[in-house]
């Protein structure tokens, strides 16, 4: 091996390790890029966490928090480096804004006794007691979500709390109060008449008390009603809501029998109704048929009358006449008498005239005589 290579072996290695030392000792580490994703249930509120310290006082108001609300769905958080040591490289990045979100999604609690039923398996029912010193449990369901304008509001209430951490505790805890405070105005046997109203004040409590806090309750209800803890007073309430039941259930069945009968009467007065309308429809039919075969009859009548008027008008008429001129009427009879007998004749001359009077005339009878077979068979015509 020449010189040279052993010279730049030797300086390689020492300095390789010189070189190292300085570059651990005087480079910063690299600033990894940090993003942050906001979900579109989420609203996002990015804090600077460094600045002038005269503000400081607006920090935690609403309206600082409203104008720190972000729209964007991904934030990269900025850093700067801060110095920890002598040397350059010692120290770290660190953040200068701080992005805070709020899940903005519905929560509902079913807080029930039994471990079926509730969003716990513990028991979790509502305690309370009545104005005679009476313990009861009931269970309750509630739903709220954080809207969109509240989330601020929201964030400035309960700055480091979800909405669900929130359900379970300060929201619950309100109910609470107000249903013991409601229970205890009524004795043990008017609460199941009062649940109703003692929930009605529930919500008119606790729905806009959260409310102002970025809160809204969709949801507040009874679930599975009143349960004593005195097993006596419990089976007489329930013996008692069993008989008001069946009182219901009777007065229901007498109702729709009440109904079925008047439905029965409706039916027979329909039917009955209809056969009148049957009966005097055929009348009236009836009654129609003997008034129209009348007119017909009465027009009938009318026209013979007619006819009979105009037969005797007429031989009044022809009377009128013969008076006035005798010999006239007298020779248009014979003409017409002629001429019925022309119309009648068969085609032969008779044997025998019979005149009467002493001058030919157009009255004379023809009188032939009839052969004695004619009259044979004539007779056996007859």
């Amino acid at each position: 091996m020449s010189t040279n290579a052993i010279i730049a072996m030797v300086v390689a290695i020492v300095l390789i390790p010189v070189i190292a030392f300085l570059g651990f000792a005087f480079i910063k580490p690299y600033d990894v890029p940090e993003f942050i994703e906001v979900d579109s249930s989420e609203s996002a509120f990015l804090i600077p966490l460094e600045g002038d310290t005269s503000n400081q006082a607006a920090f935690h108001s609403v309206k600082f928090l409203e104008e720190k609300k972000i729209a964007t769905k991904r934030v990269q958080i900025t850093h700067r480096w801060q110095q920890t040591g002598y040397l350059p490289s010692t120290g770290k990045w660190v953040g200068t804004v701080r992005l805070v979100k709020v899940d903005r999604r519905p929560i509902t609690r079913e807080w029930t006794k039994s471990p079926k039923t509730g969003t716990s398996p513990k028991d979790e029912a509502v305690a309370a007691e009545s104005k005679d010193s009476i313990n009861f449990t009931m269970g309750l369901s509630c739903t709220a979500h954080i809207p969109e304008e509240s989330a601020s509001v929201f964030l400035y209430s309960y700055p480091s709390r979800s909405l669900a951490d929130m359900m379970d505790t300060e929201v619950r805890a309100r109910i609470h109060q107000v249903i013991a405070e409601e229970a205890g105005k009524y004795v043990v046997f008017e609460l199941p008449t009062k649940k109703n109203d003692i929930m009605k004040t529930v919500r008119e409590d606790v729905v806009p008390l959260f409310k102002k806090k970025g809160i809204e309750i969709t949801t507040l209800a009874m679930v599975g009603g009143l349960t004593f803890d005195n097993v006596d007073i419990q089976r007489s309430i329930d013996d008692a809501a069993r008989a008001s039941q069946l009182k219901v259930a009777a007065e229901a069945k007498r109702a729709a029998q009440e109904i079925e009968n008047k439905t029965l009467l409706l039916a027979a007065d329909g039917k009955a109704a209809a056969s009148k309308r049957e009966v005097q429809g055929r009348i009236e039919v009836e009654l129609l048929r003997v008034e129209s075969d009348a007119k017909i009859r009465i027009r009938e009548a009318e026209g013979q009358a007619e006819a009979i008027r105009k037969v005797a008008d007429a031989k009044a008429y022809e009377a009128l006449k013969a008076s006035e001129q005798p010999e006239t009427y007298l020779r248009l009879r014979m003409i017409e008498a002629e001429m019925a007998r022309w119309k009648q004749w068969d085609g032969r001359y008779p044997q025998y005239v019979v005149q009467m009077g002493n001058a030919p005339s157009v009255s004379a009878v023809h009188m032939p005589p009839l052969p004695l077979e004619a009259i044979k068979a004539a007779r056996v015509e007859k």
